[in-house]
């Protein structure tokens, strides 16, 4: 249960990270001071890339710990009075437009990882929204859609982890890995070996697998094409 909740918590943090909020702007200085009220679809990702902040940097000046989640109507601080950052979000969306983001769509998703499905995907089951595949040891995994690489670390439950963002309303997950080779920041096209995989903080040798929308996972089989 705390593998789950762990996960659930860190998708929702960063699942939606490129995303920019109605009327936002993106800094192209670092917002000194001020405060920001955390909105719907806002992460903490996205509100340091809007202020010129490192999303790490703000997580600790904010005592925000890993998986860095934040709620709606939470208060950001950046220091300073409140009234500094709301005008200075307002500059900056005003001297520099917001450039579209890149879509994505659930077609071209590819197999990351070979291998026969153990687990399954559940929408009622709260311990499985994702998918999982036997593999050998240090089998590669590859990225099933080209991204950037959100999330690259060893979180305690499911060994060394990286979460991919795709465009502004996709991420995928890809769990119990021997050993990373892609880091945060990075991007990666579709096909490329990020990782080799591995039984950490698992029973046996495997790839934990899970595709997210807006936030909310669905079931990679529905996406993924046909195994064999």
């Amino acid at each position: 249960m705390l593998f789950r909740l762990v996960l659930v918590a860190m998708l929702l943090a960063i699942s939606a990270c490129s995303s920019q909020p109605t009327g936002s702007g993106v800094a192209t200085t670092k917002v000194a001071s001020g405060v920001y009220k955390v909105k719907r679809g806002d992460t903490l990702y996205s509100i340091a890339s809007r202020h010129g902040w490192n999303f790490k940097e703000l997580a600790r000046y904010n005592g925000i710990s890993p998986p860095y989640a934040v709620n709606v109507g939470q208060t950001i601080r950046f220091g300073g009075s409140k009234t500094t950052t709301r005008t200075t979000t307002t500059t900056a969306s005003k001297s520099k437009p917001v450039a579209p983001a890149s879509k994505v769509t659930l077609r071209g998703w590819a197999w990351p990882l070979q291998g026969a499905v153990i687990g399954r995907y559940s929408a009622a089951d709260k311990l499985s929204k994702g998918i999982r595949i036997a593999a050998t040891q240090g089998q590669p995994v590859f990225a099933s859609l080209g991204g950037k690489v959100a999330f690259a670390t060893n979180i305690r439950g499911y060994g060394n982890l990286i979460i991919l963002q795709h465009g502004t309303s996709h991420a995928s997950v890809y769990g119990h890995n021997s050993k990373l080779l892609v880091k945060e920041g990075q991007t990666v096209s579709k096909g490329q070996k990020i990782a080799e995989a591995g039984d950490l903080d698992t029973h046996r040798v495997q790839l934990y697998f899970e595709i997210r929308q807006n936030g909310k996972p669905i079931d990679p089989l529905s996406v993924l094409p046909a195994a064999g």
